[in-house]
This record gives C-alpha cells, sequence and structure tokens, in this order.
C-alpha cells in the first residue's frame, strides 16, 4: 500500500517541479521494478532502460542524474556492471537546488547481503501501523491520476502511428489490420495497461511481442472455418 503512496507523493512533487516526460517514465518505471521486487533497491542497466522506455542510452545518464540531483534517489555505478539504484522514501516535496560541490571518491560499502535487501523497507521512523492507508475511493482517484500521466510520459500513439508501425514488423499480414485496430483501442480503454492491469510502458515493444500471437490465432480460426465438411443428405430410397 505504501507503493501508492509514494506515487502520490510523486505527483505532488511533479505539480511544483515539472520533471518533464522522460524523468516522470524513468521515476516511474524504477518504482514499478522496486514494487515487483517487494523492495526499494533496483539493479538494471542503462541499456536495459533505454529499451524499456524508448529512448535513447544517451538520455538515461543526465535523467537518472536529475532525479538524484532533486534528492528523489540515489544510484551508484560499477563499470562493466549495471546500475544500483535506491529510491528515497522521505525527499522533500518542496524544489531543491542541484548539489554542486564536487563529489569526492569514497570507497564502495560492503555488498548489503542478499536476503537483507530483498526485505521490504519501511519508511524512516514509520512503523508499519503508520503506513498510510488509502480508502478505495481516493486509490480509484489516484489509479486514474496515474494513468492520465503514464500516458503522457509513454508519449502513446495515435492509430495512424500504431498501424504504421504494426506495418513495419515481419510478423504483418493484411488480415491483421481489424485485430491491431481491435488491439489499440483495447489498451487505449484500459488506460495503456495489458490484461495483467501492467502499465505498458513500451507499446512498439508490446505491439510486436502481441503480433505473432494474433497472426496465430486468426490462422486457427480460418483453419477451423474451412475444415468443416460439407455434408450432403443421403438420397431417399425408392420402395421397392
Amino acid at each position: 500500500m505504501y507503493y501508492l503512496g509514494l506515487i502520490q507523493r510523486f505527483w505532488n512533487f511533479n505539480d511544483k517541479v515539472h520533471l518533464g516526460s522522460t524523468a516522470i517514465a524513468m521515476y516511474l518505471y524504477l518504482l514499478k521494478l522496486g514494487y515487483d521486487t517487494n523492495g526499494y533497491d533496483v539493479t538494471i542497466s542503462d541499456v536495459a532502460v533505454s529499451n524499456a522506455l524508448g529512448i535513447t542510452r544517451k538520455t538515461v545518464k543526465p535523467t537518472k542524474e536529475k532525479l538524484r540531483d532533486l534528492g528523489l534517489l540515489q544510484y551508484e555505478n560499477t563499470k562493466g556492471l549495471p546500475c544500483s539504484y535506491k529510491l528515497l522514501l522521505n525527499y522533500p516535496l518542496e524544489i531543491q537546488e542541484p548539489d554542486k560541490t564536487p563529489k569526492v571518491k569514497t570507497k564502495s560499502k560492503p555488498q548489503t547481503p542478499a536476503k537483507e535487501k530483498t526485505e521490504r523497507l519501511q519508511p524512516d521512523g514509520l512503523s508499519g501501523q503508520n503506513i498510510p492507508q488509502i480508502p478505495e475511493q481516493i486509490d480509484e482517484t489516484l489509479h486514474n491520476h496515474t494513468s492520465k500521466h503514464l500516458i503522457a510520459a509513454i508519449n502513446a500513439p495515435s492509430l495512424k502511428e500504431f498501424i504504421a508501425y504494426a506495418q513495419t514488423l515481419d510478423s504483418y499480414e493484411t488480415f491483421l489490420d481489424s485485430g491491431i485496430r481491435e488491439k489499440y483501442t483495447l489498451w487505449t480503454n484500459n488506460g495503456w495497461r495489458n490484461n495483467s492491469g501492467r502499465p505498458i510502458t513500451n507499446w512498439k515493444s508490446s505491439l510486436k511481442s502481441t503480433l505473432p500471437y494474433m497472426k496465430s490465432k486468426s490462422g486457427k480460426e480460418a483453419l477451423s472455418i474451412e475444415s468443416i465438411p460439407s455434408v450432403k443428405p443421403p438420397k431417399s430410397s425408392s420402395s421397392k
């Protein structure tokens, strides 16, 4: 439940700072990864972030620096290894000036045991009983608010752009056009979330992986119809 509280806190912060669509998408993606692993420590490479959000690798570095300087997260780069992020819980809601103090390299701290990393973190100074509970009505409003901002963050395509991209894929066939339109309508009406309710952060990747399934399903339906034999009624035998 505190995951939803962090999303609400993030939008309150963004109302004052206006992070921009790329920073919004990256923070929500990292928060989603932390939620999936039941914690707030995330390890992922810049290439993986670039592919997931549909941005260039060169854009990832200044974006995570921006989120760090504003106090939303901390991260550590180790050459040859994925970047380690730590999402901060009680960052101030007021605009913070970026820290321009020259950074001094320090010795890396010992790695935290894997078991400890997977434990659910609680906000500093808050017990489990003090975690804010969000009523169903507020929860629904927050869900709608989050979906609206997330759609803007991932630059949801128009139907024309959606179909045009599908036509560039190797698995595309013209008979899939109606199914592609239906998939676009379904995702749009669902707030750009998949059947599991998870946000579609990279619609091109999702469409690319869905198209072969749509093709296979359409092929089976066509085969099913064609394979129905036509049965002629038996001739009536004349009485001798």
